[in-house]
């Protein structure tokens, strides 16, 4: 059987992003450099072979999966499980917030009015299991957000804690996956 292959990106910049603040589910448009990033990053996916691509269904992934799609010819599918961590009443803080640091590192333990670590990877991770197995040979282009690409690459490789502490996917860039 052939190999299926998927690359998982992040949306394109937001001001929010540009503030270092936290954004889960609260639903910011790309700037303008977010909207040139997910165009840079269309043409970098060109000739990829990608057959199908996913996405957040939070509008800075939908548009910047909607810019990749248009130069790939494919039209992408939204899906709320590769939404954003919902940190909940710590959205908008500074990602250097001491209590968010602290709780970033308990995976158990949800975010105040929010989830927990290990609720948004039990989510990416069915969707990913899903995914794989209804696509097998094929390959997928999976559009989301910080955290849920985090979760992402867990699911495809061993990671310590401080390894998935430290796992970033800066805005528009990808990751490629083999299974």
């Amino acid at each position: 059987m052939s190999q299926t292959i998927i690359y998982s990106a992040r949306h394109g910049e937001t001001e929010f992003n540009v503030q270092f603040c936290l954004c889960g589910r609260l639903d910011i448009p790309l700037t303008e450099k977010g909207v040139q990033q997910a165009h840079t990053l269309a043409e970098s996916l060109v000739g990829k072979g990608i057959e199908i691509i996913y996405c957040s269904d939070l509008s800075r992934a939908v548009v910047t999966a909607e810019i990749v799609g248009e130069k790939l010819g494919l039209t992408p599918v939204p899906d709320a499980r590769l939404r954003e961590t919902d940190f909940g009443a710590m959205e908008c803080r500074k990602r250097n917030d001491p209590e968010y640091l602290r709780r970033s590192k308990a995976f158990a333990e949800r975010f105040p009015e929010g989830e927990s670590i290990l609720q948004s990877a039990h989510r990416v991770y069915g969707f990913l299991d899903e995914i794989i197995e209804k696509h097998r040979g094929q390959t997928l282009l999976l559009i989301s957000h910080g955290w849920t690409n985090k979760m992402i690459a867990s699911y495809f490789r061993d990671m310590t804690n401080e390894e998935f502490g430290g796992f970033v996917l800066p805005n528009c860039e990808f990751a490629r996956y083999e299974i």
